[in-house]
């Protein structure tokens, strides 16, 4: 094994602690055999050469670990410790960089700052020529963010989060008035372009998942808490969320929507089933109903369901739903443009009646000098007569 794979192991060794997973060597040998399968990083390694890299982190590094009999795992003392390797070669050097720039690109600023000035100090730390400006602005990714979050908040939960320190927060829930909340943030996640929080109200075991960008203050209550491995494997196996899932799902997926549902079908492990019109038939693992309800109406018409039948119903209702009132919008827009032209028409029309009473007036004037002229020759005529 060389130092630089030790180093590797070290890091994720202590990564491991901090998110309270507990790893011991055979769990540890484990995990870095899993990781060499599916993600090709070559770390695999015996428990034996485990047992002397959690030495090396206690004797050269001054670790403070210590072991958990309930957990059986390791764990830090205090979680604020930092471990300092240095970076030896442009190896770790690139995954160290590309790491912190996938993680940077999704985190809220502070913490998005603090990991990318990390990033810079270890490059200035090191001699390496390898990475120029060009590179490093070229590893980019979107941040996938879809509601913002306060910058100050997020640092007090990160940091709260990885101190095991009990926050006292104000959280707005949708629709009612802000309320204070003392909470153990056992789990920070990112889904679906949304930061959370998992954990439980300080002293119970009632089980609260709170949406960060909906907390308005933050702030250390002055107790710690205790990670509770049992919540962090139930997440890590059924979700953020505690919804009930449905089996046995079956679409029938257009062909022009065939080339990316092959493309998640490694991730998602779903069972494909190619038809002969170019069209796939997937079978889905259990999963949120109103998860694949909101995936099938996003496709616009492209997915049928065929199993099972209360599922069809539901899809069928909500897009019947959509067609009657995208439907009767369309409807009545006419009707409002002819309703509108008329209202202008009418808007003119007192004008043009202004104009009829000027033009009455006129002529009522001109009537009015008309009897002078002729009753002035009614005068003269009657001398006349006279005479």
């Amino acid at each position: 094994m060389s130092l630089q794979e030790q180093a590797l192991r070290l890091m994720k060794f202590v990564a491991e602690m901090r998110r309270n997973n507990y790893p011991n060597a055979s769990s540890f040998a484990k995990l870095l055999k899993q990781a060499d399968i599916d993600e090709n990083i070559p770390l695999s390694c015996s428990t034996r050469t485990i047992m002397r890299d959690i030495d090396e982190l206690r004797t050269k590094y001054n670790a403070p670990i210590e072991y958990d009999a309930t957990n059986r795992g390791y764990f830090l003392l205090n979680p604020g410790w930092e471990l300092n390797v240095p970076l030896m070669n442009d190896d770790i050097l690139s995954m160290s960089m590309l790491s912190t720039r996938l993680a940077s690109d999704f985190l809220p600023e502070p913490v998005k700052g603090r990991a990318n000035s990390a990033m810079e100090n270890a490059l200035a730390a090191n001699n390496s020529k390898f990475f120029d400006d060009a590179m490093i602005e070229s590893i980019l990714c979107a941040t996938g963010i879809k509601s913002a979050v306060d910058p100050e908040v997020f640092k007090k939960i990160f940091d709260a989060w990885r101190l095991h320190q009990v926050v006292e927060l104000t959280y707005h829930k949708p629709n009612e008035q802000e309320s204070a909340r003392h909470f153990e943030p056992h789990i920070l996640a990112f889904r679906n372009g949304v930061w959370y929080t998992k954990g439980y109200e300080h002293g119970t075991k009632d089980v609260k998942v709170y949406a960060i960008q909906r907390i308005s203050g933050a702030s250390f209550a002055g107790d710690i808490f205790v990670s509770d491995k049992k919540l962090i494997e139930d997440t890590r196996k059924n979700g953020l969320f505690v919804y009930p899932r449905i089996s046995g799902i079956r679409l029938r997926c257009d062909a022009s929507i065939a080339f990316y549902l092959r493309e998640h079908q490694q991730v998602k492990q779903f069972k494909v089933e190619p038809q002969t019109d170019g069209s796939l038939v997937i079978t889905l693992r259990p999963a949120f109903e109103h998860e694949v309800i909101r995936w099938i109406l996003g496709e616009a018409g492209k997915i049928e369901v065929l199993n099972p039948p209360e599922l069809r119903s539901k899809v069928a209702a909500a897009g019947k739903l959509i067609w009657e009132r995208n439907q009767g919008t369309y409807a009545e827009a006419p009707a409002k443009k002819a309703k509108t032209a008329s209202a202008k028409t009418k808007a003119v029309t007192p004008k043009k009646t202004d104009a009829a009473k000027k033009a009455k007036t006129a002529s009522a004037k001109t009537k009015a000098v008309t009897p002078k002229k002729t009753g002035a020759p009614k005068k003269n005529t009657g001398k006349s007569t006279k005479r």
